[in-house]
């Protein structure tokens, strides 16, 4: 509706029903408008509706078949992994004698706290101070490899030096190797420097062990770095270390919490180096203690179980605080 001003003074009003050329999106010949030419379109006030009845589109939504395999597949994993955890928290909650017969029966089922109490005060092995001590030692373990691996994977990812391909070869073969291959020569060195049956001695055989494995994933995820960073920093004057702090490092965030949670999670549930080179009772770490909770003459499940959900649940939360910037360095890492 339009108002036009006669000489006289007076108004005339007119209705205008036909919409103009920008309120259609199109131009003055009628064709739609473009943006750099993209044609554009108005978008629609409502969303289309469907024409197909709600019995095709249930059809549609029901999985092909291959693909219904794979989902069967991984249901099936994924119970395969929840049902033993779901047990143990089960039979950690209850008395032995209810548990005899399997921790799935739920008739006359009594919810008791009283196992973590034994587990956290345990007489042989209190679980208060064994997880005390394993946190001693997987806390600097995680953070020297991940910085240390860091700096080496670097070099590997961007620089040609000499015995590049051989050395990077050696740290492999160090990966692969079984810990109980270098168990003895450890055994020696930690006898021989004094180090034997301390926090530290265990934390340079775990920062060692887990050396091969973190270089070869932080220099795949490096060889995703754009170079263009790196040259434009120089060009700005950055030096080596300033682009290592100001552009690796945040960069390889991802990666880095990816390696974080996995050595946190293999030094953490780690019972063989432990075994072998922590010998005093003040020292056990958490899995060491694990054994002795099952007693002599007769195995208390429920006990063992409240143990293990205790040394359990700190990678758990772990994984599940970080899982997201986890899941991103390890899609990056394997891709690239």
């Amino acid at each position: 509706m339009t108002d036009t001003h006669n000489a006289d003074g007076s108004t005339d009003t007119h209705r205008r029903d036909d919409p103009t050329d920008a309120e259609r999106g199109t131009d003055a010949d009628g064709d739609p408008k473009t943006d750099g030419g993209r044609v554009y379109h108005e978008p629609p006030e409502t969303a289309p509706l469907s024409d197909r009845s709600a019995l095709e589109r249930a059809r549609a939504a029901v999985p092909s078949g291959p693909r219904a395999l794979r989902y069967a597949v991984a249901i099936g994993v994924a119970l395969l992994w929840l049902v033993p955890l779901v047990g143990l928290f089960m039979a950690s909650v209850r008395p032995l004698d209810q548990i005899i017969q399997g921790w799935w029966t739920l008739e006359g089922m009594t919810v008791t706290f009283e196992n973590y109490a034994r587990a956290w005060t345990f007489q042989s092995g209190p679980m208060r101070q064994a997880m005390y001590n394993t946190a001693i030692v997987t806390v600097p373990s995680v953070l020297a490899v991940t910085l240390l691996g860091t700096m080496v994977a670097y070099p590997f990812a961007r620089f040609d030096f000499p015995l590049k391909t051989g050395l990077f070869f050696l740290l492999i073969v160090v990966m692969a190797a079984p810990p109980e291959l270098v168990a003895m020569g450890n055994y020696n060195t930690l006898r021989t420097t004094g180090l034997f049956d301390t926090y530290m001695g265990l934390i340079l055989v775990h920062i060692g062990w887990g050396m091969g494995w973190v270089v070869m994933f932080l220099r795949n995820f490096l060889l995703g770095l754009p170079e263009e960073l790196e040259e434009a920093a120089r060009i700005d004057g950055a030096s080596r270390y300033q682009i290592f702090k100001s552009i690796v490092l945040p960069y390889s965030a991802p990666a880095l919490v990816s390696v974080a949670v996995i050595q946190f999670t293999w030094v953490w549930n780690s019972f063989f180096f432990p075994l072998v080179f922590m010998r005093s009772r003040e020292n056990q770490l958490a899995p060491q203690v694990l054994p002795l909770m099952k007693g002599r003459l007769q195995i208390d499940w429920a006990l063992v179980a409240a143990g293990s959900v205790l040394t359990m649940i700190v990678p758990i939360l772990l994984f599940v605080t970080l899982q997201r910037y986890y899941k991103q360095g390890m899609v990056a890492a394997v891709a690239d």
